[in-house]
């Protein structure tokens, strides 16, 4: 018979595959923000998350140490991280991992729960002036985007882009607007209440 604070394999649950103590209440901060099906503590650290990640080599922490990190409670090494802001939410780390840690949720309820308490850089910059822009119009207008983000300066730099990608049909010069706008508005207050 297996203790109860002993998984299958014998490793305790309440500890890393190092040995070392879980921190619960860091990891119950980040499940109730948005990782309800994240199994956090099961991470046996194969490290098959960084390997299948995209921007990896750009992270300072990779999305196995982002785990650890987490599991051990180290919440001020992760806020100062550029992971977080790195993560494209692709989720091919999340489908191969055989734990279901769920690395992508758990790093956009971080994300959410660092510009809670304040954090502030280009990419949440970036992210709020998203997220206004589809409040307003119900899609992204993107050169709309760009002149709030960047200013003239980058508007005019990425002319030529913008160009090009408006000929190919890829970028419409005028901004759309959703179909149903009374629909649109009331799912985004269904959104904003959760």
């Amino acid at each position: 018979m297996i203790a109860k604070n002993k998984c299958f394999f014998g490793i305790r649950k309440d500890r890393q595959v190092d040995g070392d103590k879980i921190s619960q209440k860091v990891m119950d901060k980040v499940i109730s923000e948005g990782g309800e099906n994240a199994a956090i503590a099961s991470c046996m650290q194969c490290g098959t998350c960084s390997g299948g990640c995209t921007n990896f080599e750009r992270m300072d922490i990779s999305p196995r140490k982002l785990i650890l990190l987490l599991q051990r409670g180290e919440w001020e090494t992760i806020l100062k991280s550029n992971t977080l802001w790195l993560c494209t939410s692709c989720y091919t780390c999340t489908s191969r991992c055989p734990r279901g840690v769920r690395p992508a949720d758990v790093i956009e309820a971080v994300k959410a729960l660092a510009i809670r308490e304040g954090i502030q850089n280009d990419s949440t910059r970036f992210n709020q002036i998203f997220v206004e822009l589809v409040k307003k119009r119900g899609i992204v207008f993107e050169p709309e985007l760009m002149h709030q983000y960047g200013g003239i300066e980058a508007m005019v730099e990425q002319a030529d882009l913008g160009i090009k990608l408006a000929l190919r049909g890829k970028l419409s010069p005028f901004p759309a607007k959703v179909k149903d706008p009374k629909t649109f508005n009331q799912a985004l207050e269904k959104a904003s209440k959760k």
